[in-house]
């Protein structure tokens, strides 16, 4: 007579529980802001952006802003910094890195040009949200009030007189003022190419593309230098 089989002793598999989407928790909501916020921010600097279109374009409601952020200031004082410190603390460690190379020496001008630059190059070709930031940096440039006064120099104050210094030993034939000048040129010039402002595509009846950003770093380095070295005014 044939032995009867004997029953598996293993257990099936339970069912796996259907799956529930994760309930959206508030920090979601705090980066939707943020989002929206750098993109209006860069469309329409300080003044012209709404807590309100803010608020829609984020899909959240304005209670919201006002329980993480409590005001616009604060809004546009963290979206700011999110492109501006990292900004800074990249020229600052290339910074650091070529002068300890040249050992206390001068730097190269084309070579600070670069240092100085590249940074806020890389931001531009990140993507919309490295443009966005540059945007609003060029919009905060033209910002008279107290908030944007105070903004620009506590973000920006040490580490431009420390490229100031820098720029000072690599030309020891102009004088501190001279060297303060050229430098501001130097930050209006790149802040206007890299603000995306689609002018270029224009006035070269589009031979060019404004969004190549690489290429335009190649062009500004020696038209930089040129202008830094030009002799002073008679």
């Amino acid at each position: 007579m044939p032995a009867t089989p004997k029953a598996s002793t293993a257990e099936a598999p339970a069912p796996k529980a259907p799956s529930t989407p994760r309930a959206p928790r508030k920090t979601d909501g705090r980066e939707a802001i943020l989002r929206a916020a750098e993109r209006l921010f860069a469309e329409h600097g300080f003044e012209g952006c709404s807590l309100r279109a803010v608020a829609d374009l984020a899909k959240v409601n304005q209670g919201m802003i006002h329980y993480f952020f409590k005001s616009k200031d604060a809004l546009f004082l963290e979206t700011y910094m999110r492109g501006g410190q990292p900004l800074v603390d990249e020229r600052m460690r290339l910074l650091d890195a070529e002068e300890a190379l040249q050992d206390g020496g001068p730097i190269g001008l084309e070579r600070l040009i670069e240092i100085f630059l590249t940074p806020a190059v890389a931001l531009a070709l990140s993507g919309a949200r490295g443009r966005n930031f540059l945007r609003m940096q060029a919009h905060l440039q033209l910002d008279g009030t107290r908030f944007g006064s105070k903004l620009r120099s506590s973000l920006y104050d040490d580490s431009s007189r420390r490229f100031v210094r820098a720029f000072a030993r690599s030309l020891p034939g102009l004088s501190q003022e001279q060297v303060a000048w050229r430098f501001i040129f130097v930050l209006g010039t790149y802040q206007y190419v890299l603000a995306d402002t689609g002018r270029l595509e224009v006035i070269s009846d589009g031979a060019s593309n404004g969004r190549e950003f690489d290429k335009a770093l190649r062009e500004m380095i020696p038209f930089l230098a040129a202008g830094m070295r030009a002799a002073g005014p008679a």
